[in-house]
């Protein structure tokens, strides 16, 4: 028999927190000797930087567009305002639906029209 599962908070976990505090240190540290430390690096083995940005660069480089991603309907609303150039932060729910509502209308539209173009051709 399983024992029952502890209930989920909102708290963040410890990890997170120290992670978080550290990301927050980690931050402040390199815009105050940002600079230096890349200008020393550079110097150092300009070879292993350049290495360095090539694997970041790889690593961030988006693996397609958003829709592919898209599990859910929701995932396909948000990627339609993305790709408008709206700020995931600023969506709402209520835009993702009208969006999702609207995307709707087109797929309809464009059906028409290929509907019509068939009806054409027989």
């Amino acid at each position: 028999m399983k024992s029952p599962r502890k209930p989920k908070t909102n708290e963040p976990s410890a990890k997170d927190k120290l992670s978080a505090d550290f990301t927050e240190r980690l931050e402040k540290k390199w815009r105050e000797q940002g600079d230096d430390v890349l200008e020393a690096a550079f110097k150092e083995s300009p070879t292993k930087i350049a290495e360095m940005i090539a694997r970041l660069v790889s690593t961030t480089e988006p693996l397609g567009n958003d829709f592919e991603a898209c599990r859910t309907k929701r995932d396909i609303g948000i990627a339609l305002l993305k790709s408008i150039g709206m700020n995931e932060f600023e969506m709402t729910e209520e835009a993702i639906s009208e969006a999702l509502e609207r995307n709707d209308e087109f797929i309809a539209k464009l059906q028409a029209i290929r509907a019509a173009a068939e009806g054409q051709i027989q």
